[in-house]
């Protein structure tokens, strides 16, 4: 049951420096960052609804 509290708080640190890079307006840094992020989640999910539910 707290095996869904980890992904949630990794996605919860990824959208908070998100926000810091946008404050930032570090827009290099946000573009490295952004797809490789998103596609971790997805991966995630994925993984997440198929296998273990």
């Amino acid at each position: 049951m707290t095996y869904i509290f980890i992904p949630v708080g990794l996605i919860a640190i990824f959208a908070l420096y998100l926000i810091y890079l946008l404050v930032r307006k570090d827009t290099a840094r946000l573009k490295i960052v952004l797809f490789p992020g998103l596609f971790f989640i997805f991966v995630w999910a994925a993984i997440y609804f198929v296998f273990l539910k």
